[in-house]
């Protein structure tokens, strides 16, 4: 959340400069300000965004590919610091799936298969739309790597378990299946929503 909200103190500081002059540029000011305010928004809709993790809408929709991005970020550096390299292949998939689910199995499934190895490994998301057009399948693949370490990484917490990760995708209604270095996760699509 804080990095959402460090540009308006960083704009505010050359405010407050060029205020202390003899006199300020009215124009640049408003130019600074019309920032600030649209900075502000920007981080009250991420602030919103965030609470939504901890207390997810029912039904709220998103792109796959968006929906993909946002958890590959969220946790591509960390799991790069632990020697694993994340690579997202997922584009140009015209398709909403419920955001819940998205963000609950895809990260669980990947905190799990990261947690379970002792060695570096290559992590690559893909996805299809399947033949019935109403489901979509994301696959991670994983693949042993030669160019690195994997570092000892203990937050005090219980590691995820492979029927966690199971019991997470059956309350959300993803069908899942792990075999020969591959997670697959088909998720349900949804419909566009009605627009009278």
């Amino acid at each position: 959340m804080v990095r959402h909200l460090q540009p308006i103190g960083l704009i505010y500081g050359v405010m407050d400069h060029r205020l202390s002059r003899g006199e300020p540029d009215v124009q640049a000011l408003r130019v600074h300000a019309d920032k600030m305010n649209e900075f502000a928004k920007a981080a009250l809709a991420q602030c919103l965004d965030i609470g939504t993790w901890l207390a997810p809408e029912f039904g709220t929709r998103v792109g796959l590919e968006a929906g993909v991005m946002e958890c590959v970020s969220l946790l591509a550096t960390t799991l790069h610091f632990r020697g694993f390299r994340l690579v997202n292949e997922v584009e140009n998939i015209p398709c909403q799936v419920r955001l819940g689910a998205l963000r609950m199995v895809l990260i669980a499934a990947l905190l799990e298969v990261t947690d379970a190895l002792d060695e570096p490994a290559s992590l690559t998301l893909s996805a299809s739309i399947n033949a019935d057009e109403e489901t979509v399948t994301l696959a991670l693949q994983l693949a042993p790597r030669e160019d690195g370490h994997v570092e000892v990484y203990d937050d005090g917490y219980r590691k995820l378990l492979w029927s966690d990760v199971q019991a997470l995708a059956f309350d959300e209604s993803v069908s899942l299946s792990r075999q020969d270095g591959q997670v697959t996760m088909c998720f349900p699509i949804e419909a566009e929503p009605f627009v009278a």
